[in-house]
């Protein structure tokens, strides 16, 4: 994977920046977002963050599902959940709180995804393909929120309408 961007990238992010990732398929997007999260090191150069930055990184696919609960899972991924609860978020059916992930549709394990990414308040948001298994109507509110967050947002999407919501952002084609 780390063969995957094959091009030097420098790029500065504060709060409120907005930057939309393009390439073909295979060209590096989520292994530059990969190495901006911290979950793969870069094979040169560095990474730095702000001391104490909160950076969430909604992969393009959810992690492998395992017995615990939507709820056990939320809870073990988001580091104050006094202060967003699942259920404030409105992403899950209150029914699907307590049926283990692995009996979750991809789509309510993605919006499960979304939730913990959301719940830790990053300042610095990147989203891989984040519409993947989403409905229309939420990815019309995703898009809504992208608008309105504080955070820093890096976005990789093939998906062509939110890539018309977020044309005015700037891009960087790998």
């Amino acid at each position: 994977m780390a063969d995957r961007l094959r091009h030097d990238v420098s790029l500065h992010l504060e709060s409120g920046s907005r930057l939309v990732v393009t390439g073909p398929k295979g060209a590096g997007k989520s292994t530059l977002l990969a190495v901006l999260a911290g979950t793969l090191a870069p094979t040169s150069g560095t990474v730095r963050h702000a001391p104490n930055a909160r950076v969430r990184l909604l992969a393009q696919e959810s992690a492998a599902a395992d017995s615990r609960n939507a709820r056990e899972v939320f809870s073990s991924g988001v580091p104050d959940t006094e202060t967003v609860s699942l259920t404030s978020l409105g992403l899950l059916s209150s029914a699907d709180l307590d049926r283990p992930v692995r009996e979750l549709s991809m789509g309510q394990q993605r919006r499960l995804d979304l939730a913990m990414a959301l719940a830790s308040r990053p300042h610095v948001l990147l989203l891989d393909e984040p519409t993947n298994h989403l409905s229309i109507a939420l990815v019309d509110e995703l898009t809504d929120a992208l608008r309105a967050t504080d955070a820093a947002v890096v976005l990789a999407t093939h998906d062509r309408q939110l890539q018309r919501d977020t044309a005015s952002w700037p891009r960087l084609s790998l």
